[in-house]
């Protein structure tokens, strides 16, 4: 099936479900074929728009429709996140730049929670799109530096905060910050404040950083184009003795926290589909020397 006819075949499909009465049109009556559903004319008054321009559309004979007007659609004929996803790609060849739902991305179905939560031997959760964690498993949990003998927590549940302003994140937890880390934060940072102006976490946390004294120089120069950290490897002291098949190689990074060893973390990153802009982790560490890493020294 080619997009002209996948597009039709959905846009069909939704004016069928939709009942005009609800929508204001008073019910039929008299002889004549009763199609389910609106029809195109009363889709194209919805939209404010001629008959024949609807019908261009759900015919795939529309050339470059807007986004707007996609949106439009889709929110005339109530389409879920993913059939405007399809609306998007049968017409332009390509994904919505934007979840509809300003507030996609900031939740997780309770499925996920339970899932990360059950993986056991590696660091694992799931953060929103403002990097807020809202799914995490004990490994995680074991993460972060923490004073000797104190019970394990999370510092801060906003981990770009964290990983950008906390001084422990900086100078013992995150090795080679100001080089490996910060850059591309800061990166992904600007990208997202960029992508989701409606997110006021984002927004608060584009102020707390450009007025930091160490992380905002570097984030007010930072144009790097970075996204999303798949794949990449950096340097971490782990708090934790690690898999049980891996020797421990326990040391000090100061006087206050806990033994931990260094390593190099990899970042396995997915997201969650039906929250946009959520990204699911699993931290693969292998503690000993440093291997390379893609980030330089800043000079």
């Amino acid at each position: 099936m080619d997009n002209k006819a996948a597009l039709r075949e959905l846009l069909q499909w939704k004016r069928k479900q939709l009942d005009p009465t609800e929508l204001g049109w008073p019910p039929r009556r008299g002889r004549g074929r009763r199609a389910p559903g609106l029809s195109q004319a009363q889709v194209a008054q919805l939209l404010y728009v001629t008959e024949r321009t609807y019908a261009q559309l759900e015919r795939g004979e529309m050339s470059s429709p807007t986004d707007e007007f996609l949106d439009r659609v889709a929110d005339v004929l109530r389409l879920e996140e993913r059939e405007r996803i399809a609306l998007y790609v049968y017409s332009l060849g390509h994904e919505p730049p934007h979840p509809q739902d300003p507030l996609a991305g900031t939740t997780v179905p309770a499925a996920w929670a339970e899932a990360v939560r059950s993986v056991v031997g590696r660091a694992c959760y799931v953060n929103d799109v403002a990097w807020n964690v809202v799914a995490y498993n004990d490994e995680f949990v074991r993460m972060f530096p923490r004073a000797a003998h104190a019970e394990p927590a999370i510092p801060d549940r906003n981990l770009m905060r964290y990983m950008l302003l906390d001084e422990a994140a900086r100078e013992h937890h995150l090795v080679n910050w100001e080089s490996d880390w910060a850059v591309p934060l800061t990166a992904q940072l600007r990208n997202a404040v960029a992508q989701h102006p409606e997110s006021d976490d984002l927004q608060r946390l584009d102020e707390e950083v450009s007025a930091d004294p160490v992380s905002g120089p570097i984030y007010r120069a930072n144009h790097v184009a970075y996204v999303h950290p798949n794949g990449d490897t950096r340097r971490m002291r782990y708090p934790w003795a690690g898999p049980v098949h891996e020797p421990a190689r326990l040391s000090r990074c100061c006087a206050t926290h806990a033994q931990s060893q260094e390593g190099d973390v990899t970042m396995c990153a997915a997201m969650p589909l039906g929250s946009p802009g959520a990204r699911f982790f699993v931290l693969v560490f292998k503690p000993g020397p440093s291997t390379d890493r893609p980030w330089g020294r800043l000079k």
